[in-house]
């Protein structure tokens, strides 16, 4: 083995290493390690400790196959159940690290900046909007396995082996949400652009019998949901809003920014940043405006169509401004910065460009890190696993409440009633007083006291 590739492996443990630990440091309050979140412990956890895996991975949940939050819960339920926290956070801190290892591997095929390389694989752990709802939950991997799709499929490898991987990397995110079909425009660049088209053919192949797969478990089992009606209308200023605003300001800006000048800012924003890439674009090379192009557009559709399905309510409240549904921004954020990173990746001086980029973006995560997020409230995993063993060594225990969402029977989501001898532990987020528990681990008191 020789020094040049012993120094890329250790390089590439070491930002896999660190990645992981950022992510769960972030945010004030309770850390990722010590906190389930809701469907984490309330769906995954619950039939990891109660089906095989085998079970769970053709079990859908929400109308579709979640194969990567069933590969993560499966063994984090083999162990002593205290550790369960941990083990969720930090198989998914993991997984988004491995993710931007390949990000980076891969964007050397279209883009030529070491800089623009570092953009691209970087923002995947530390995104500034990812820290309020979607750092280090196993619930949403999806989003991520998404963007690391778009980039194999983008830039195909040009071996055997490497499309075999490519198609592992695809096949597993189309089995974790069908959403994933959105990215498949990146294909179309990808084939074009390899001198072995008909070996860049394999990925989105076994892509789209993954995506034929999920499609045939939605229509047969899954159960109408919407949060509220689809104001067509209303999606572009969203996009604007939660997207490109975003992207400038961060987190912690956008909502006194929006409550401030409302939709004119928005739509100036989204004026100016029209005619930026616009100008860009006619300046760019072929290969880059390609890249840029194909990110845009696979940006506004992962947008457009999960919040169309899902519904707009919400998104635009000025007076009463949530971050809420921040997990419908993550894949048009990253795609967003690809673009970015294509339109600039060739102007000079490189050094000042890159350099800028890196201040700018480097200034909202340090602004947005310690910002509060859904699980900086806790409750407090090991706190609460304390408290439950507690329980289960009282000679009388009182009723346990029945979390809402846990099961899957049929089409619907059911609850896990506890019995004589289980004892209900509640995740996060902890619902208001007089509102009914939705999700909660529902665990054997043999398994709290081991």
């Amino acid at each position: 083995m020789n020094r040049t590739r012993t120094a890329t492996i250790a390089a590439s443990v070491a930002w896999v290493l660190a990645a992981t630990w950022l992510q769960l440091m972030r945010g004030p309050g309770l850390r990722a390690y010590d906190v389930v979140w809701a469907e984490d412990g309330g769906v995954f956890l619950n039939q990891a400790m109660r089906h095989s895996l085998w079970h769970n991975l053709v079990t859908p949940h929400a109308g579709y196959l979640q194969v990567i939050a069933k590969l993560i819960a499966q063994p984090a339920a083999a162990l002593p159940l205290a550790w369960a926290a941990a083990a969720l956070a930090a198989g998914a801190a993991l997984v988004v690290a491995l993710i931007s290892l390949l990000v980076w591997f891969h964007s050397g095929r279209v883009l030529r900046s070491p800089w623009a390389r570092v953009l691209v694989t970087v923002v995947v752990p530390l995104l500034p909007q990812a820290g309020f709802e979607v750092n280090a939950a196993v619930n949403d991997l999806h989003w991520y396995l998404a963007y690391a799709a778009f980039w194999v499929l983008l830039a195909p490898p040009r071996s055997v082996a490497g499309q075999v991987g490519s198609a592992a990397v695809v096949a597993v995110a189309a089995l974790s949400d069908p959403l994933t079909a959105l990215v498949l425009p990146a294909a179309i660049v990808g084939i074009v652009r390899s001198p072995r088209r008909l070996l860049a053919c394999v990925t989105p192949a076994v892509m789209l019998v993954a995506l034929a797969v999920q499609g045939w478990v939605h229509l047969t089992r899954a159960a109408g949901y919407r949060a509220s009606e689809t104001v067509l209308g209303e999606l572009p200023s969203i996009y604007g809003l939660r997207v490109l605003l975003s992207a400038l300001t961060g987190d912690r800006l956008l909502g006194p920014l929006y409550q401030w000048a409302g939709l004119v800012l928005v739509a100036v924003v989204g004026a100016v940043a029209a005619l930026v890439a616009g100008l860009l674009l006619w300046r760019a090379d072929r290969v880059a405006r390609q890249v840029a192009a194909v990110g845009l557009v696979c940006s506004v559709a992962y947008l457009v169509v999960p919040v169309g399905l899902r519904g707009t309510g919400g998104f635009l409240e000025r007076a009463e401004f949530s971050l809420n549904g921040s997990r419908y921004t993550i894949v048009p954020l990253l795609l967003l910065w690809v673009a970015v990173a294509a339109l600039l990746d060739r102007l000079r001086p490189r050094t000042v460009v890159g350099g800028a980029v890196a201040v700018f973006l480097g200034v909202q995560v340090l602004s947005d890190w310690a910002a509060p997020s859904v699980r900086t409230g806790g409750p407090s995993w090991r706190a609460s696993v304390a408290e439950a063993r507690a329980a289960c060594a009282a000679p009388i225990r009182p009723p346990q409440p029945v979390p809402l969402v846990a099961e899957e029977n049929g089409r619907y989501a059911v609850p896990i009633v506890p019995g004589p001898d289980d004892v209900t532990i509640v995740v996060a987020p902890v619902p208001p007083p007089g509102e009914p528990l939705l999700f909660a681990v529902v665990a054997p008191c043999a398994e709290v006291r081991g």
